[in-house]
């Protein structure tokens, strides 16, 4: 069985490691939440807060207009300049991790009593890991998924709504309130990178050490090919593995960023009416169209061509009069884009993580085993919007 197979069990054996009544004391606490940022690329690249109370307030203050005025000799000017102040809110969402551990696992497993500490480690990278997607691909609209691929032994055919996804907006999705520049299929390039450094306002990208390009391994991948086909140093480097800084600034490579991000929207389809969706064009034949309604009911999805038609180049849908979707009906439909980038400081992206977390332990002894939950409180947000710039439908070519 694989370390992601055993994660994914209801039931196996974990901790003696545990404070009295399963709490963890403060020590412990830091030492487990900084242990899970450890596992995933965020650690360098956004700030941590961490918080008790039930919403989390950062208070923001700036100058933004000019402070300089002319000055006439006796006469005190007629105004006076001042500060702005605005405050971004996390708003905590509660993550619920629960396992079960036999005695006779512990037994007959080849680490004995040591396989405890070896799962809870386990656990917390799979969890470090889940919570990096939320902070990346959560939108509140919520996603359809496969049943079986978000559920053991769920469904491999009918979708059901991603409700862990949906708990809050990642930051894709909140970029896309930031400086959006639409690269037209433009392939990754340093015109791509140029056109996006140029949308940043100037005052947020003086200092452009501290800039970072996070995007997919892939779409660096293919950057850093095009980049190696160069018969220079440079080149040389790049096929090296040299780390990427076009312009000067770091490309971050984002495991749990797919190369072709998964979108969703809530659309109203009257008469056969073509609406557009948020980006185009969109992958053929990678989108789901379900009522928007759907929840925890294994639901089938729409067809294409029969309940509904897809301009895959222009990004719109149409509803087919003949099909199952009623005129003005409201559909899930998710899909996917084409490759994105987002440029921002590399503290501009907050995680909130509350300061309750807990690691409990109880004993079944009719069962003979150990069951155990984590606990924890999550957000994230972006600390200054306009800082931060969201390339999308960017081309693959090398």
């Amino acid at each position: 069985m694989t370390n992601e197979e055993l994660t994914q069990k209801a039931a196996i054996t974990a901790a003696d490691a545990l404070a009295t009544y399963g709490k963890l004391n403060p020590a412990q606490q830091d030492k487990f939440i900084d242990y899970l940022v450890q596992e995933t690329v965020l650690k360098d690249n956004a700030r941590v807060v961490k918080f008790r109370n039930e919403q989390l307030d950062i208070d923001k203050i700036g100058i933004g207009t000019r402070v300089a005025q002319p000055a006439t000799e006796m006469v005190a000017p007629s105004n006076r300049r001042g500060v702005t102040t605005s405050k971004i809110s996390l708003l905590p969402k509660e993550i619920i991790v629960p396992f079960e551990i036999s005695d006779g696992f512990k037994e007959l497993n080849i680490e004995g009593e040591s396989v405890e500490d070896h799962i809870m480690k386990m656990f917390a990278k799979q969890l470090a890991n889940d919570l990096e997607t939320l902070y990346i691909n959560g939108d509140t609209t919520g996603q359809a998924s496969i049943e079986g691929d978000i559920l053991d032994g769920g469904s491999t055919t009918q979708y059901v709504k991603d409700a862990f996804l949906a708990l809050f907006n990642g930051w894709l999705r909140l970029a896309d309130s930031g400086n959006v520049v639409d690269h037209a299929g433009t392939n990754i390039g340093l015109s791509v990178f140029g056109a996006m450094i140029r949308a940043m306002p100037t005052k947020f990208r003086r200092n452009k050490k501290d800039l970072r390009f996070f995007m997919s391994p892939d779409l660096a991948q293919i950057y850093i090919e095009k980049f190696a086909t160069r018969m220079t140093p440079r080149g040389d480097s790049a096929a090296a593995g040299e780390t990427q800084t076009p312009y000067g600034i770091p490309i971050v490579e984002v495991p749990l960023m797919a190369l072709n991000p998964t979108v969703v929207e809530h659309v109203t389809l009257s008469g056969t009416t073509a609406v557009s969706l948020r980006y185009n064009p969109i992958v053929s034949a990678g989108e789901n169209v379900l009522p928007s309604a759907l929840s925890t009911t294994p639901t089938a999805a729409y067809t294409e061509g029969t309940d509904y038609d897809m301009d895959y180049t222009a990004g719109t849908i149409a509803r087919n009069a003949g099909g199952s979707i009623g005129d003005g009906d409201v559909c899930k439909i998710t899909y996917q884009a084409n490759p994105q980038v987002i440029l921002t400081h590399m503290d501009n992206f907050i995680i909130g993580i509350g300061r309750d977390l807990t690691l409990e332990k109880d004993r079944n002894i009719y069962k003979r085993g150990n069951e155990y939950c984590m606990h924890a409180k999550v957000s994230c947000q972006v600390e200054e919007v306009t800082a931060l710039v969201k390339g999308t439908n960017i081309g693959t070519g090398v």
